[in-house]
Formats: C-alpha cells, sequence, structure tokens
C-alpha cells in the first residue's frame, strides 16, 4: 500500500498559495498510490477569531478545487480544514475520494490557542476504505490515549493524523506516535507542517510507525512530500504475541 505524506509549508491566511501547493501535489501523485495526507488545517492556516469567518468563506471555492482533483486520482486524500456548521466552526479532517467527502472527524482536544475560535468535535468512527478501515486524530489528540484505543477497538487498521506541531514539542509527538502503534497494534501516520506560522515554527518530523512501533519513516525539518509503503500484513505479525487490544 502507497501513502504520499505532504509535509509542506503552510502559510497563514495565504489560501490560494496553499491551494496551488496542494493541487499539485495531487495531480503530480494521481497514479499509483493509494492515500494522500496533509497537515492541519492545511488550506488556511490556524484562523483567529477575527478572520476564521473570512478564512472559511475564501478557501471554500479552493475546497471543491480539491474535491474535483480527486476525480482524477484513484487515491483518498486525507486533508484538515475548517468546518463550519450552523454558527460553529470546526478544526476537521475530511478523507476525499472521486469528487465526495466521504469521512471526517473533528477535533475533539483543542490546543490552549484554539478554545474560543473552533468549537469541540465529539464523536469517533472510522470508514472502511477499499477494504482498509481508517480512522482519524488531529495533533493534539495524539497525546491522549483514549481517542486512538477508541478507534482501535472500532477496528481501525490505520490512523491518519493531520499535524500542526510546533517547537519545542517535537520529541512528544515522537514518542507518542509510537506509543499510539504499538498499544493499539495499528498503523499511525501523521503529516505535520514546516516553517514558520500561528506564532511559531512548524517542526514537520511527519512519522508513519507500524503496529511494533518499527519508525517505518521519518521525515526531517524540511518541506518534503514522499511515498511510504506500508504492508498490513504487518498487523496479523504483531498479534503473534500481543494483543493489547482484547486484554483491555
Amino acid at each position: 500500500m502507497k501513502i504520499i505524506i505532504n509535509q509542506i509549508n503552510i502559510i497563514d491566511y495565504q489560501v490560494l498559495i496553499n491551494s496551488t501547493l496542494i493541487l499539485k501535489s495531487i495531480n503530480d501523485h494521481k497514479a499509483c498510490n493509494d492515500f494522500m495526507i496533509f497537515p492541519e488545517l492545511a488550506l488556511t492556516g490556524f484562523p483567529t477569531k477575527d478572520n476564521i469567518e473570512y478564512l472559511w468563506d475564501e478557501s471554500e471555492e479552493h475546497f471543491q478545487n480539491i474535491l474535483l482533483a480527486s476525480k482524477n486520482t484513484g487515491s483518498t486524500i486525507i486533508i484538515g480544514h475548517i468546518e463550519k456548521q450552523d454558527q460553529f466552526f470546526y478544526n476537521s479532517c475530511f478523507f476525499i475520494k472521486n469528487g465526495e467527502v466521504i469521512h471526517k472527524h473533528r477535533k475533539s482536544k483543542l490546543w490552549l490557542d484554539d478554545i474560543g475560535i473552533f468549537t469541540n468535535g465529539n464523536d469517533l468512527s472510522v470508514i472502511e476504505i477499499d477494504n482498509v478501515v481508517c480512522g482519524a486524530q488531529i495533533c493534539f489528540e495524539l497525546e491522549f490515549p483514549e481517542g486512538s484505543r477508541s478507534l482501535a477497538k472500532l477496528g481501525a487498521e490505520i490512523i491518519f493524523m493531520p499535524n500542526g506541531n510546533m517547537s519545542p514539542y517535537a520529541n512528544v509527538h515522537y514518542v507518542l506516535t509510537q506509543a499510539r502503534a504499538i498499544e493499539n497494534q495499528c498503523f499511525v501516520i501523521t503529516c505535520n507542517s514546516v516553517g514558520v506560522g500561528h506564532g511559531g515554527k512548524f517542526v514537520g518530523e511527519s512519522l508513519v510507525v507500524s503496529p511494533t512501533g518499527e519508525i517505518i519513516k521519518k521525515l526531517d525539518s524540511m518541506q518534503e512530500i514522499v511515498e511510504v509503503n506500508i504492508d498490513l500484513r504487518d498487523i496479523k505479525k504483531s498479534e503473534k504475541d500481543y494483543k493489547y487490544i482484547n486484554l483491555i
């Protein structure tokens, strides 16, 4: 199974620039991969309370362009984006395939800077895509084990995590991504941003971790778009000696 990790430099509030980069990657990698993952809030960067309405409105046309682009690829695109329902905004992760949103996850654990801007999500669910059971979490949610465990109990084989992790917290995510993969015996795939934004520096270091905690791929702190291969048979191999899910 091939996965494209888009560890890109998201520029706050520059929707056209971000969208152009995202669409180029989708077009460049439209053949021979199964999933493409982008960072948290990839179109807009992190909004403020004053500009979130504007950014959501400005980015909706570009989000529709991503839906259209997905029709030209067999891949499932996983991307972080602002979602609005009624008067509430959510920091969401969308699964896009064949021109449609087929699944979404709303971030439930908000970083301090995002409280009062976004509303907490309150649901965890999985979706089966091409015979693979997938779940999602977003950045800070990685640091709470209950969410990943809930997804694993629902059968998640891969947990995708769009990230916006900053210095000095790189090691926190490095350690906990491995922990979430080991304790839930599934693949955990993070895709972080790089560059400066949201008042800090995004650290990159996106990870693909196997169900045994093996680091299959670790990116550095620069912009990178890489292809990674994983083998879902590794899940069964991890269960040979340990069965964490069934014991709890």
